[in-house]
């Protein structure tokens, strides 16, 4: 989903979610209104945009949103969870900020609390505090901050805990962050006093396996497919988080095959992954931060055959993220573990809140693979990544075209609409292209009214469905 797409679906469900639009860029309305979305349910924010149609905000510079976001981890306390983003669509500057529900409220700005009201930004009167530091406590029951009876500080990796301070203090000036190992894990409620909680264990315990069996991660290969009956390979991963993504992502791409090919309208041969290894990350990152920890059956399974991976994890994705298969909607982050969260952010691993599903899907469409697909049952999520082209629908009409027009020069829209003398409306012949572009018959030429379409060497199938 492009950035234009997805704030049009965000538009398109303002009347139902926590959404706020902003015309300009005003760093100090735009503070508060985070702070405000943090104390409620979390929500969206846009800049250069009024509520119906993207206007763009010609001002907004990539310093200003590095002050925002710097503004944002050392003004608001406790440190929240908020993704800043700034993107360009058809030349128009664009604010995207994620607001993820604050886990430990209230949140302040400079010593001041704000709330929604009305779906509108206000200073909260002391009813509003009262109210906040009550719901506060139903956040201190999480699996993540429950105590690990058996573990003790020395359990946790020094190393793993100091890079992650390290890496905070680049997202922000570090007035925020303690430095110190024990207080920034106190600060985070990774530790009460000596008590260690589960959270700990598993970001940065040097054994988490050893108390959560659940924590591990099992990479099967399947070289006969899923009816096959023998494994190539297994690797068990019993580490930490963070170590455990580093050996998931070097095993990928260490060990996933490359695709030589050729493109239609050049000799040259194309090397590049069977499986987006961004793509691939991005997918592990959200089984490790989504999954419900809480099933002590529940650890991560990855399948490898010969033209797809499945990524298997605990718990369900809410129905309303994703409709079907592969429909994403815009949507709020649903933050099951947002302590774990919060520190694969801090890590940098966790880019793109609220739109990770989106990006993944969008990496394999992009490269002409079929689209990934999600799918819950029995309470675990099952993300299937293909590696094959996506099939694309070559009909008879298409054809009488294609043997008609020969292998010379350039045609419009609108000529390929005239060709079939009322046969077909815009819509028809707008989608026949696409689909002609995608399967690799046709190269698009220019964009807007100027697009043009000339044909490619790709021989056109036998059998026209």
């Amino acid at each position: 989903m492009s950035i234009n797409s997805f704030i049009n679906e965000l538009t398109r469900q303002q009347e139902n979610a926590q959404i706020e639009f902003y015309i300009g860029f005003d760093p100090d309305q735009l503070l508060q209104s985070v702070c405000a979305f943090l104390n409620g349910e979390g929500g969206w924010i846009v800049i250069g945009h009024d509520g119906k149609r993207l206007l763009g905000a010609s001002e907004l510079t990539a310093v200003q949103m590095d002050q925002l976001r710097s503004d944002i981890n050392d003004r608001i306390f406790p440190q929240p969870l908020v993704y800043v983003q700034r993107d360009t669509y058809e030349g128009k500057t664009v604010g995207l900020i994620n607001v993820l529900k604050g886990a430990r409220p209230p949140y302040s700005l400079d010593q001041k609390y704000y709330v929604r009201s009305a779906r509108s930004t206000k200073i909260a009167a002391s009813d509003d505090i009262s109210l906040l530091l009550r719901s506060s406590n139903e956040h201190t029951s999480t699996w993540e901050k429950q105590t690990m009876i058996d573990a003790e500080i020395s359990d946790l990796r020094n190393m793993e805990i100091e890079l992650t301070i390290k890496e905070a203090q680049k997202i922000g000036k570090g007035n925020a962050i303690p430095t110190d190992r024990r207080e920034f894990l106190s600060y985070f409620q990774l530790i009460d006093y000596a008590a260690v909680k589960n959270g700990a264990v598993v970001l940065f315990g040097k054994t988490p396996a050893q108390f959560l069996a659940q924590c591990r991660i099992r990479i099967t290969v399947m070289p006969e497919g899923k009816t096959g009956d023998r494994y190539a390979d297994t690797t068990i991963i019993e580490s930490d988080l963070f170590s455990s993504f580093e050996k998931v992502s070097n095993y990928f791409r260490e060990r996933l095959p490359m695709v030589s090919e050729f493109r239609n309208d050049s000799w040259d041969r194309i090397n590049r992954e069977k499986f987006p290894s961004d793509a691939l990350d991005e997918a592990i990152v959200n089984a490790m931060v989504h999954r419900d920890y809480g099933d002590m059956g529940g650890d991560i399974t990855i399948n490898i055959y010969p033209d797809k991976i499945e990524i298997i994890n605990s718990g369900e994705i809410p129905s309303a993220i994703i409709t079907g298969k592969s429909t994403i909607e815009a949507h709020h982050s649903v933050l099951r573990n947002p302590t774990i969260a919060h520190m694969f952010y801090l890590r940098g691993k966790m880019e793109k809140l609220g739109r990770g599903l989106s990006l993944i899907k969008e990496r394999f469409v992009d490269l002409g693979l079929q689209t990934p697909e999600w799918s819950t049952q029995n309470g675990y999520t099952t993300l299937t990544l293909y590696g094959i082209a996506r099939p694309v629908e070559f009909n008879e009409r298409m054809r009488r075209f294609l043997e008609h027009f020969g292998s010379e020069g350039k045609f419009s829209r609108d000529e390929y609409e005239t060709f079939f003398e009322g046969e077909i409306q815009q819509r028809a012949a707008r989608g026949d292209l696409q689909k002609l572009v995608e399967g690799g018959w046709l190269s698009k030429i220019g964009k807007g009214p100027t697009t043009s379409y000339s044909r490619t060497r790709k021989k056109m199938p036998d059998n026209a469905g």
